[in-house]
């Protein structure tokens, strides 16, 4: 599904990059700037829930928008109302034209950064 969702959204203009961790990518966004405007993340990761990972990316990229992708339902009222306009829910299944509306709302500028 990684890489379906890579090709897509790079055959729409972003550029992708990927990552399979959910560690390495708060690693990432820790880089300073951080290199992306939206992070596409899905709440079941090998290494650490989505739900303890999302609060801590976008306190550690404060430009950073997230799109959570999941196959239960997630919405971005459950955090602080300061981080619920950086946050969309997309439930699995979705749409590859739901997934770059989402981007077009949280980021509007995306397709000069990093998705």
């Amino acid at each position: 599904m990684l890489a379906l969702l890579q090709r897509f959204l790079e055959r729409a203009g972003y550029p992708v990059d990927t990552c399979e961790q959910g560690l390495v990518a708060l690693e990432k966004c820790r880089a300073r700037p951080c290199p992306y405007s939206v992070v596409v993340l899905d709440l079941k990761l090998p290494d650490i829930s989505g739900q303890e990972l999302l609060p801590r990316l976008l306190e550690a990229a404060p430009h950073v928008h997230v799109i959570v992708s999941s196959g239960t339902p997630f919405s971005p009222a459950s955090l602080p109302p300061a981080l619920r306009p950086r946050v969309e829910a997309l439930l699995k299944p979705f749409l590859p034209k739901e997934l770059l509306d989402a981007i077009a709302r949280l980021a509007p500028r995306a397709r000069s950064a990093s998705v």
